[in-house]
């Protein structure tokens, strides 16, 4: 009897424990300041398109998103600012991309999107370099 009740406690406890991490995990996000909503984010920071989704942080390093893990703990999150942006093809030859104000974990890549800064229609794409 005994050792089925110290099973049972032991994995309480451990969802208990898990439960309180991913809480604590969601309250961090709550951590990053607001943005500035005129700070023109549409030239300066669209001039570069890498990849179909990316984050471009304020030092202009531009990070893929799509290669990023969903199921990544991150006991302290590091934020930074930046620009998370999305390029789609409309299959005419041209395309469009959108910037959002956003921040990104250093050390787990979690991104959280903010607002829409701008988006940008191009009648021809030239981001042939896409990956």
């Amino acid at each position: 009897m005994k050792v089925q009740k110290m099973k049972k406690m032991k994995r309480t406890m451990v969802a208990g424990l898990v439960a309180f991490m991913m809480l604590a995990e969601s309250v961090t996000a709550f951590a990053a300041e607001p943005h500035d909503a005129g700070c023109g984010c549409g030239e300066e920071h669209g001039a570069v398109i890498l990849y179909d989704e990316q984050f471009v942080d304020e030092d202009g390093n531009i990070t893929p998103v799509s290669g990023i893990s969903e199921h990544v703990i991150c006991l302290g999150h590091r934020i930074v600012e930046g620009y998370f942006q999305t390029h789609v093809k409309d299959g005419k030859g041209g395309c469009t991309v959108k910037t959002y104000h956003s921040t990104q974990c250093v050390y787990c890549y979690t991104i959280w999107i903010g607002d829409l800064c701008s988006v940008t229609q191009y009648v021809k794409c030239s981001h042939d370099n896409i990956k």
